[in-house]
Parts: C-alpha cells; sequence; structure tokens
C-alpha cells in the first residue's frame, strides 16, 4: 500500500494545478478542462477504493480530455495494478516521449522506478509515431495508413472541333458569295434598264430580273452572316472529351478467385 500514498497525493495536487498547467500548455476549452478534472477525480476514489481497472478508464479518459504527464503516470500505475504490465509499460514510454508538456525530472524518475517494479530495467522514451493524415485524392483509403496512396493519373482534355462546325463554315462561305454576286448581277442590270436608250420590253424584263437578283442576294447574303456567326460560335467552344491518360488495370484477390477490372 507504499505506492497508494505516494500515488494520492500526486493525484490530489495535480487535480488542484490543472487549470494553471492548462494555462502554460494548450489553452483548451472550458468543456474539455472541466471533463478532465471530473474523470480525473473519478480516477483518484476509484483508485483509493482498489477498483483499479475502474480508475485506469477514468484517467484515461482525463488524458484524452487533457493530456498532461502525471495523469498518464497515474493510469499506468492503476493499469499495472489491474494487471495489465504491458500496457502500463506503454504508457510509461509514452509519458518519457511527451514534450508538450513534457515530464520534470521527478515525475521522470518515478515513471522509471514503476517501471523497474514491473521489470523493465532501461525505459526508454516511446518512439515518434507517424501520424496518420488523411488522403484527398483517394477518398476510399484507410485514414490509418501512414501514407497515402500515389494519386490517380489526371484525365486528358481533349477539344474536337466537329464536322458541323466545319460545314456550317463552308457553307457560310458559299451563301456569302452567293448572295454577293446576285447582289452584283442586280446593280449591273439596274445601270442597264434604266438607260433611255434601251428598248421598253427589255427595260421591264431586267427590270423584273434585277429586282429577283436584288431579292435572292439580301437573302444570301443575311443566311451567310448567320452562317458565319453560327461557325464562329462552334469553332470557338470545341467539344471536350475526357479521357484516362493510361490504361489501369485492378487486381482483387479473394476467397472466391482473382478478379480483374480497369479502363482504358
Amino acid at each position: 500500500m507504499q505506492r497508494s500514498f505516494l500515488f494520492v497525493p500526486l493525484a490530489f495536487g495535480i487535480a488542484l494545478t490543472t487549470g494553471t498547467a492548462l494555462a502554460q500548455t494548450a489553452a483548451p476549452d472550458e468543456a474539455h478542462l472541466e471533463e478532465a478534472r471530473n474523470e480525473y477525480r473519478v480516477g483518484v476514489q476509484a483508485f483509493q477504493r482498489g477498483r483499479f481497472a475502474e480508475a485506469t478508464v477514468a484517467f484515461e479518459r482525463s488524458y484524452r480530455a487533457r493530456p498532461h504527464p502525471a495523469t498518464l503516470y497515474n493510469a499506468a500505475e492503476a493499469r499495472m495494478r489491474s494487471g495489465d504490465n504491458e500496457g502500463a509499460l506503454g504508457q510509461l514510454r509514452d509519458l518519457l516521449a511527451m514534450t508538450s508538456p513534457a515530464p520534470d525530472a521527478d515525475l521522470a524518475a518515478r515513471a522509471r522506478n514503476l517501471a523497474l517494479q514491473m521489470g523493465e530495467h532501461d525505459l526508454q522514451p516511446a518512439a515518434p509515431r507517424v501520424v496518420a493524415q488523411a488522403c484527398p485524392v483517394c477518398p476510399t483509403c484507410q485514414q490509418e495508413a501512414p501514407v497515402c496512396p500515389p494519386p490517380p493519373p489526371p484525365d486528358v482534355v481533349t477539344r474536337n472541333i466537329t464536322p458541323g462546325a466545319w460545314a456550317l463554315g463552308g457553307a457560310a462561305v458559299a451563301l456569302t458569295a452567293l448572295g454577293a454576286g446576285f447582289l452584283g448581277v442586280a446593280v449591273d442590270n439596274a445601270s442597264t434598264y434604266t438607260n433611255p436608250l434601251t428598248p421598253a420590253a427589255l427595260q421591264q424584263q431586267l427590270s423584273d430580273q434585277g429586282s429577283t437578283y436584288r431579292t435572292v442576294g439580301i437573302v444570301g447574303l443575311v443566311l451567310g452572316v448567320g452562317a458565319t456567326i453560327g461557325a464562329a460560335w462552334m469553332f470557338t467552344h470545341p467539344q471536350e472529351r475526357r479521357s484516362p491518360s493510361m490504361a489501369r488495370v485492378d487486381v482483387g484477390v479473394s476467397s472466391n478467385g482473382v478478379a480483374f477490372s480497369g479502363r482504358f
């Protein structure tokens, strides 16, 4: 029971100075601070009553709410007393590896003495853990994976001008030329049927023909301008086609056999 008496003053000391320690470290929000204090008190009471498994759970909850090396020490001692030496040694190694806040020399010595009671003569800090990171390009990868898989190859975007654009462009040229030609003939005929030396019958014939040519020319020019605008829009807005930059084949092995899938 000697270790219990060493443990309890330490526990109450940390419980009373939690707020000061918090101000010097990470300054968590009030909800986490209050949770850490409440769980710590539960752990102290359970430890004093010999309910070490319950104390372990409470101290670990307090540590998760607000990490502190003294809380982790208490969790390790409670875990040791509940019979889990391996877990207790792991927590003591984590304690020695803490940097924010770091354990003082007295607490580090206590941790090594506690490890010595479990047969660990050279307690060393735990090796730094690889922090898992989310894989933004792989939403299906496991979150605990330390390294994200390589991103898939980007899709190749190709822009294709459709045959319709070329056809409309040709039609625009043809209609414009046709309209300009008919208007040119209409203007040339106008100088003929307005000549007073031209017979009246020929003047009437040329006048009727000029009106027709003029109408056809104007319609041709209007259609040519419209076709030109449409072709210009189609040339400046080509169709996009997405395709993978390379072939990809996935192979899966299960109790049902081997499965292949991919895209080309």
